[in-house]
């Protein structure tokens, strides 16, 4: 089915599906808007400093329109990470969803993963600044950082055909591996800005994935079997 990508969300929707009502729509427009302009703030003045005014005024609303849609800054920053979780689920699905897994679809997957990154890369910044107070941390982020990659470890694990020369323990520590590099890697290069000697970051990240992968790459021959021993 063609897919449409939702600018800014990094979320898709299929061609021909019934369309949201106008009135959800304008909603999630203004809660988008209000979402960016909150990354706008967070950049200038920190999660701490920042006031739900500012928000209002970078988001162009007023107060009472932020207040409808979010009753504090914890719950803005959660919106935010919520934003990073809904791309990062949406980019392990099309990998999974690769009928089969080639170093050249490893690397173009790679580029389509940088290329989300790069436009994350603001949020991804002021989450990364953001205090625990300023988050209302409870422990509930550490649960959602643990769901996250328990799914998408379950993504790329599935079918357990593709990964039958090796066990399922083996499988699911590899696609964790592949998943923490991938996401720790281009969170340091494009968000955080640390600076890469090489001339193809990417190329580099696809040696990596493909190791990690190796056992559930297209084409790989199966390992010899071992004769039986004398008995």
């Amino acid at each position: 089915m063609e897919r449409r990508r939702t600018a800014g969300t990094g979320s898709a929707t299929a061609v021909g599906a019934p369309r949201v009502s106008l009135r959800t729509e304008q909603r999630d427009l203004t809660r988008n808007r209000i979402l960016d302009g909150a990354v706008e703030v967070f950049a200038a003045k920190s999660s701490v400093a920042a006031t739900m005014e500012d928000i209002a005024r970078a988001a162009g609303v007023t107060r009472a329109t932020v207040y409808a849609h979010f009753r504090g800054k914890a719950e803005v920053v959660a919106a935010l990470t919520d934003r990073v979780y809904q791309v990062s689920d949406s980019l392990y699905a099309e990998l999974a969803a690769v009928p089969e897994w080639t170093r050249a679809t490893v690397r173009e997957w790679l580029e389509h993963a940088a290329a989300s990154w790069r436009a994350l890369a603001p949020t991804i910044r002021v989450l990364l600044a953001a205090t625990p107070s300023a988050a209302g941390d409870d422990g509930s982020a550490r649960d959602r950082y643990l769901a996250a990659h328990e799914r998408y470890v379950a993504l790329l694990t599935a079918p357990p055909r593709r990964w039958r020369r090796v066990t399922p323990a083996q499988a699911r520590q590899r696609a964790l591996m592949a998943v923490l590099q991938t996401g720790s890697f281009l969170t340091a290069w494009i968000a955080g800005g640390l600076p890469v000697d090489t001339d193809d970051p990417l190329e580099l990240l696809t040696d990596d994935l493909c190791h990690l992968l190796r056992p559930a790459l297209a084409g790989r021959p199966a390992a010899p079997r071992r004769p039986p021993g004398p008995s």
